[in-house]
């Protein structure tokens, strides 16, 4: 299935809505996104994962590379709502250690404020 992508300015940062699947397949489509959100100089990117069914190995890498990609820039990347089964593969990849992972907006925007 192919990756939507639909970026919305919030306080301090973005949310990108994702929908699909996050895999190698689609990889191009989300580093696109990310990296057009990253060269406005955006300081906090919130992935939200509520319609992402699946996520490869592909799509875990490629999670982990932005998110050190936006620590380099004095950015932080979170996570939001991923369905059960995405939780849990992030879960078995250790994803969490690197992107904090929120279930509502508030609370991601207010893990911004608390780590700035």
């Amino acid at each position: 299935m192919a990756m939507q992508t639909k970026e919305r300015p919030v306080p301090n940062g973005v949310v990108l809505d994702l929908s699909g699947d996050l895999t190698y397949a689609n990889r191009e489509q989300f580093k696109t996104a990310v990296e057009a959100i990253r060269q406005k100089g955006c300081r906090h990117l919130i992935l939200n994962m509520t319609d992402v069914r699946f996520v490869d190995s592909s799509g875990l890498g490629l999670l982990a590379l932005v998110s050190q990609n936006f620590k380099l820039s004095q950015g932080k990347v979170s996570m939001l709502k991923p369905q059960s089964y995405v939780r849990e593969i992030m879960s078995l990849a250790n994803i969490q250690k690197l992107i904090p992972v929120y279930d509502n907006e508030q609370e991601a925007l207010a893990g911004q404020k608390r780590a700035a």
